[in-house]
């Protein structure tokens, strides 16, 4: 395992620049057996050199926003993507995945996922980024989904962090997917850094406010 140094596909990204991304956060209040299985990834690697991600900056990044960065997409249009994302993912129903196992990587580690049924909503989200604001929107695919739980900032041993990840248990839990997030996301050293712009409940939940920050 070796220090994280992030290499965006869209080319250099400094600290001072953000863009948007529609993701996944995690509820682990909600999802308890998810939070214990988070609690003992965070245990398996003390002692590591790795950063770990806290509950409240998880995410599952599904889709980004790539024709511009954050800063040349106003708050207009922002609401607008929205309430386009609303419209969109009217006829999808909320649905449960599964989270788990952990694995190590070269870089630090992360929390595979259940990937079907995540692909379909990436491929509705794709479609409407690039309805909404053209086909150079909606380029980037994150490829198999996965949550990273943290990032490398020294050199260690990749094998024995997959032996101590190998022996978490419970390994796998359920996680509910009923909303998806528009974030406003920034690169740093540790990792990365995110603001919410705001929310859209699939059908079924409609407690989440549209708009909930402008970044």
């Amino acid at each position: 395992m070796k220090p994280f140094v992030f290499r965006p596909a869209q080319g250099p990204w400094s600290s001072d620049v953000s863009w948007l991304f529609v993701c996944l956060l995690p509820d682990v209040t909600r999802d308890a057996a998810l939070g214990e299985l988070l609690a003992g990834c965070r245990e398996a690697m003390r002692g590591f050199p790795i950063a770990t991600v806290p509950d409240g900056e998880l995410r599952v990044t599904l889709a980004q926003v790539g024709d511009a960065t954050a800063d040349r997409i106003d708050p207009a249009q922002r609401a607008a993507l929205l309430e386009g994302l609303r419209e969109r993912l009217a006829g999808q129903q909320p649905f449960e995945i599964t989270a788990g196992s952990p694995l190590a990587y070269a870089t630090g580690a992360l929390l595979d996922l259940e990937d079907e049924p995540l692909q379909e909503l990436i491929g509705t989200l794709r479609a409407a980024i690039r309805e909404l604001r053209g086909e150079a929107a909606g380029t980037f695919h994150p490829g198999v989904t996965h949550m990273t739980l943290g990032y490398a900032h020294g050199e260690a041993s990749t094998d024995e962090l997959a032996r101590k990840l190998r022996r978490v248990r419970p390994s796998h839990a359920r996680m509910r997917v009923d909303s998806v997030h528009l974030l406003e996301v920034r690169v740093s050293d540790s990792g990365f850094g995110w603001t919410k712009v705001g929310s859209v409940g699939l059908p079924g939940r409609d407690d989440l406010p549209q708009v909930v920050g402008q970044g």
